[in-house]
């Protein structure tokens, strides 16, 4: 099994009634325990932060400096054979629609 970052983009839910928002925290619910322990964890990011451009000039953009598209809102990181299951664990995410969901796999790093 190999580890991968699905990665939430957007503000998807940013607009939702307190009604909605409870729908899709009972359907996150039952998909992390449809994925049982496929499903490592995850969490929600804050809109603000900071860009750090370069450690000679210390240049900081405070955030949210991004288009709502770009935001990174989230992630969920999981277990998967290959990228083609974790591509389809991300299709089957109730966040889908709400969020484009970016799928990258986690490097290993190699030891000799």
């Amino acid at each position: 099994m190999q580890e991968f970052l699905l990665i939430l983009k957007g503000d998807g839910m940013n607009h939702l009634s307190p009604d909605e928002l409870q729908d899709i925290m009972s359907e996150y619910k039952a998909w992390v325990n449809q994925l049982g322990e496929k499903y490592l964890g995850g969490q929600r990011l804050v809109d603000a932060g900071a860009l750090l451009t370069s450690k000679s000039d210390k240049i900081m953009t405070d955030g949210p400096f991004l288009e709502p598209k770009e935001i990174i809102a989230g992630y969920f990181l999981i277990q998967a054979k290959d990228q083609n299951e974790a591509n389809e664990i991300a299709y089957s995410s109730p966040h889908l629609g709400l969020y484009q969901i970016e799928v990258r796999a986690i490097s290993t790093p190699k030891m000799s």
